[in-house]
């Protein structure tokens, strides 16, 4: 039997999946395959890289929004889709990473991003066309092997607004956010697991308010839509208890903690699980 792991986005909060990674490495239990979305994307390419979980306690202790970004000197320029930070993390990646492609991997290793195919009018959020704007312009993208796992980590990482698009080969990317959170179904259309254990380390709106402008609330629906069919497609959910800002890398280590917890807990069941 193959099983897959797909590691979820969620900024902060996705340094969980760190901990839940550790928790089935100890127990000697490695999946065939590895997905991963922004945060999710990062831990998950270097564990399929073959790094061992304390990397991942080296990482969260370096890790801070200000030593993964930077301000730009001209923010507007571009406008809201340029972004106000620019990205910063391959600077703490570099030496573990290199210039190693996705094939170098040892685990199977699959990373998503959003493909942009014209700047994104962020400003008309608020305008009941905006989602229908957002489906035209950027489509989900998955990194052939011969990409270099730093750029699709990078592009995948790429918070709209936040940080400027990445751009690889003429191409722009960002990170899909609730969109392609829980990369599930490209897993299982990649490699056709017989099993998928996905995480859920992006936050969610349980109670998306009536008062909230049209525009906002149809492209908050439909990001939570996305993220109930990621769920759906998965056979295990394993969701850590986090709360807090999802900007707080200063939390990274209580967040890594949780990770921990959430994969004792679920750890029997796992292993049940892949060994039907």
């Amino acid at each position: 039997m193959k099983w897959g792991l797909a590691l979820s986005g969620g900024g902060s909060w996705g340094i969980a999946n760190g901990g839940i990674i550790e928790v089935l490495d100890s127990n000697n239990i490695k999946p065939n395959y590895i997905s991963g979305s922004s945060m999710g994307a990062i831990i998950g390419a270097l564990y399929a890289l073959g790094y061992p979980p304390s990397v991942f306690t080296d990482l969260v202790n370096d890790i801070s929004l200000w030593n993964i970004a930077n301000f730009k000197r001209k923010t507007l320029k571009g406008g809201l889709h340029a972004g106000i930070l620019s990205q910063n993390i391959s600077k703490l990646l570099n030496p573990l990473i290199g210039d190693a492609l996705i094939e170098d991997c040892k685990i199977p290793f699959v990373c998503v991003a959003g493909k942009v195919s014209n700047p994104i009018k962020w400003q008309n959020i608020l305008l009941g066309s905006f989602t229908d704007e957002i489906s035209e312009t950027v489509e989900l993208h998955v990194f052939s092997k011969q990409t270099r796992i730093v750029d699709a980590i990078m592009a995948s990482s790429a918070i709209p607004v936040l940080f400027s698009p990445v751009e690889i080969d003429g191409d722009s990317f960002i990170d899909l956010c609730s969109f392609g959170a829980i990369p599930t179904r490209t897993l299982r259309d990649t490699y056709h697991p017989d099993i998928i254990v996905a995480t859920k380390t992006t936050p969610t709106y349980k109670y998306i308010k009536k008062l909230a402008p049209f525009g906002l609330r149809k492209f908050l629906e439909a990001g939570q839509k996305s993220l109930s069919e990621s769920v759906d497609v998965s056979d295990l959910i394993i969701e850590p208890k986090l709360s807090g800002n999802v900007a707080c890398f200063n939390l990274a280590n209580k967040f890594y903690n949780a990770g921990k917890k959430a994969g004792e807990r679920n750890i029997d069941t796992i292993i049940n699980l892949i060994s039907n």
